[in-house]
């Protein structure tokens, strides 16, 4: 494994502010030097900026933001802050840490958001989208039309785009993070985002999960026959029904798998080809220096280390994952889970 070359280390921040009473998302960068001489400006005097830290909470939120049920912002985690020190690939012998779980994070914002709610959004940012068919557990399912922020989300594989791939729906509550993340690759200058596929249908007979556990209707009792052996000459009582499959993210639309980067020049970061690390390795941190340090290898580093630190997806695997990962990055909203994970 050659060592990676020394250069300055990139922390990245991902911000939001709160105008007009929802969430936009200019994400910011900031470039820390490896001795930490150089600081990063809070953009002090702005008091329309709320800076998304590490765990994912906003400081100094404007009144009326969106929170988890289209309600008010919710309330600053203490100790977040703007900058991702630890963030990079090479983080210096410092142990790259994921964010603690909060309910202020985007993940868990975005997964808690009622339909409504999610159209509401969705709209007020002007997010250029439609009503899709053909995803039966996707419980808001839309396409995307057009580009978010100047970035393209564009298919390919299974996903090549045409307008009756099923492959190419989403969550509405995904398209809300994935709006998040197109604001910050455009700062990294980003053109287009290549993904194999975002919904894919579930196994045979899966049903979505209830959002809350079924209960008995009122005076309703249960057959007497129920659980007792059949008494001879009597009919045996029927086999329960097997229990249904269930689905993945991806069948909930809630999940991208993204293959490859394009930037602004034509320069394309390909994970299969240029991601160099290997299976069971950390992805951020020390021990995540890739086999070979190219410069596209450690930028593809860079990008995941910061959107996995940001809290905005629960989510985030890599090729160091497992064989199934070789070509992609996954990243996933899980709406009842209260982690993060990153392999």
């Amino acid at each position: 494994m050659s060592a990676p070359p020394s250069r300055p280390r990139r922390a990245l921040a991902l911000g939001a502010v709160l105008l007009g009473g929802a969430l936009l998302t200019p994400l910011g960068v900031a470039s820390l030097r490896r001795a930490g001489t150089e600081q990063v400006d809070a953009q002090a005097g702005d008091p329309a900026a709320a800076t998304l830290g590490p765990t994912g909470a906003t400081t100094e939120p404007a009144d009326g933001g969106v929170g988890p049920e289209g309600g008010e912002a919710s309330s600053p985690a203490d100790g977040g802050g703007a900058d991702l020190s630890d963030g990079g690939w090479d983080a210096g012998g410092v142990r790259f840490e994921l964010p603690a779980w909060s309910a202020a994070s985007r993940a868990a914002m975005y997964g808690a958001l009622s339909a409504g709610a999610c159209d509401g959004e969705m709209k007020h940012r002007g997010i250029p989208h439609a009503p899709a068919r053909g995803a039966p557990l996707v419980d808001r399912p839309v396409r995307i039309t057009g580009p978010l922020h100047g970035i393209t989300f564009r298919g390919d594989g299974v996903a090549k785009p045409r307008s009756a791939s099923p492959f190419d729906i989403a969550d509405c509550r995904l398209v809300l993070a994935l709006d998040d993340l197109a604001a910050f690759l455009a700062t990294r200058g980003i053109a287009e985002v290549v993904h194999f596929s975002m919904h894919r249908p579930g196994p045979p007979g899966a049903v979505a999960p209830a959002k809350a556990p079924a209960k008995p209707q009122a005076g309703k009792k249960t057959p007497k026959a129920a659980g007792k052996a059949a008494k001879p000459g009597e009919r045996a009582a029927k086999k329960p029904a097997a229990a249904p499959g269930r689905p993945n993210q991806h069948a909930l639309g809630l999940a991208i798998d993204v293959a490859a980067f394009v930037k602004t020049d034509g320069t394309r970061l390909d994970v299969k080809a240029e991601w160099r690390g290997a299976i069971g390795a950390p992805p951020c941190g020390p021990g995540s220096e890739p086999t070979v340090a190219t410069p596209h290898a450690l930028e593809l580093r860079e990008l995941i280390c910061a959107i996995s630190t940001s809290g905005l997806f629960n989510v985030v695997l890599t090729p160091n994952a497992n064989e199934a990962h070789a070509d992609h990055f996954h990243f996933d909203i899980k709406r009842d889970a209260h982690y993060f994970l990153l392999e």
